[in-house]
């Protein structure tokens, strides 16, 4: 009997993994990326904001740096898209942002939905990023991106927010592929692999 306990314990423990892991289901999976296996978009890009928020700047300068051609115009409406291959949306409210652009919140949300209609029309790839992390977490926000990620194809965004469960669920539920990055440095090579 001693010489068959090894193959009876591992066969045992065996047992055991499948079991304890049937419990989980698909629910919890979503399609997590280091960065895309292949290019999305197409250059000219227009990045944007969802909410006023100014790190649509930060996403501008990177795509600058990796010599991308972009634009950033934080109030672009949905007629603008004729010139742009691609759409990147900094999503983030910010009430000081909006306040410079003499919209009500209902007005933005609005202009965003607009946006983001046309660009499904036009068949435009259309990148989320989320670049503040837990600092722009509110309710504003996350109706920012309830509105957005129904017409996504990839999102980028921090590791560190409290919403993470949230906003994972929705991007599972649109089928939207992610990247999740710790620092905002760390959003370069996913960023470059949406256009090479």
């Amino acid at each position: 009997m001693k010489k068959f306990f090894p193959a009876v314990l591992c066969l045992f423990s065996f047992f055991i993994m499948i079991f304890v892991t049937m419990g989980y289901s698909d629910k919890t999976y979503i399609n997590v990326y280091p960065n895309l296996p292949a290019p999305i978009g197409k250059e000219k890009i227009l990045i944007t904001s969802a909410g006023q928020t100014p790190e649509g700047r930060l996403m501008h300068a990177m795509a600058e740096e990796l010599n991308l051609q972009a634009d950033y115009r934080p109030r672009a409406l949905a007629s603008d898209l004729y010139d742009y291959q691609t759409v990147v949306i900094v999503v983030g409210f910010s009430a000081n942002g909006l306040t410079h652009t003499n919209r009500c919140f209902e007005e933005e949300l609005e202009r965003v939905k607009e946006l983001v209609g046309e660009a499904a029309l036009n068949q435009m790839p259309l990148i989320i990023v989320h670049l503040a992390g837990h600092y722009r977490e509110n309710k504003e926000t996350l109706r920012f991106f309830e509105t957005i990620v129904p017409y996504a194809h990839y999102f980028i965004g921090l590791k560190n927010m409290k919403q993470f469960d949230t906003v994972k669920d929705l991007l599972h539920t649109n089928q939207v592929p992610a990247t999740f990055v710790s620092h905002i440095r760390d959003m370069k090579i996913p960023f470059n692999s949406v256009f090479r």
